[in-house]
């Protein structure tokens, strides 16, 4: 068995080896550079990307603000290029993204709510120090983006709990109540 395995283990080795091959004269030349004069390549949705996210924006929400930035309308089924605009939705567990794609596939705005996501750190430190002894049972993000404006209006919506008292807060990305 030991030496089954051992020779298992040099056949595999010998394989690897040979998968890296060189050019015969020992140089790269055979690999042709092109050169793009005049020619910017960037992803077609970058600003929204730029706008709608930051270092604190919880992961499940930039997984699917990725998708919707990733998403080709032009290969879409309904696209035909006779609209200004086209409305496609993306939904996760909790949460979801609307979002208007231009005749050329550009997002031109997004409206996004996300249920129950982690709350940045700064968030969840300013409601336990402005509200000492209360809980948060439920929170929302809510994200509105239009390409005219510059800024993106990002909002959590917490409600806290304390014994049979609710109470509602709202505050901004940066923990601005609001």
């Amino acid at each position: 068995m030991k030496n089954v395995m051992l020779g298992l283990c040099l056949l595999g080795l010998t394989s690897l080896a040979f998968a890296q091959t060189t050019p015969q004269n020992g140089n790269d030349s055979d690999v042709e550079e092109v050169q793009l004069t005049g020619v910017t390549i960037s992803p077609l949705n970058l600003s929204y990307l730029n706008k709608v996210q930051d270092p604190h924006t919880p992961e499940e929400v930039v997984q699917l603000e990725n998708t919707a930035a990733r998403y080709d309308i032009k290969r879409s089924d309904v696209f035909d290029g006779s609209f200004e605009a086209y409305e496609v939705i993306f939904e996760q567990t909790d949460g979801g993204i609307v979002a208007t794609y231009d005749r050329e596939g550009k997002i031109t705005s997004s409206l996004e709510r996300f249920k129950n996501v982690a709350l940045p750190v700064h968030i969840r430190e300013m409601v336990y120090l402005k509200h000492p002894g209360w809980t948060i049972t439920k929170d929302a993000y809510i994200v509105s983006y239009y390409e005219d404006l510059e800024e993106v209006q990002k909002i959590y919506k917490l409600q806290l709990k304390k014994g049979k008292q609710k109470k509602t807060l709202k505050c901004d990305s940066e923990g601005n109540m609001l």
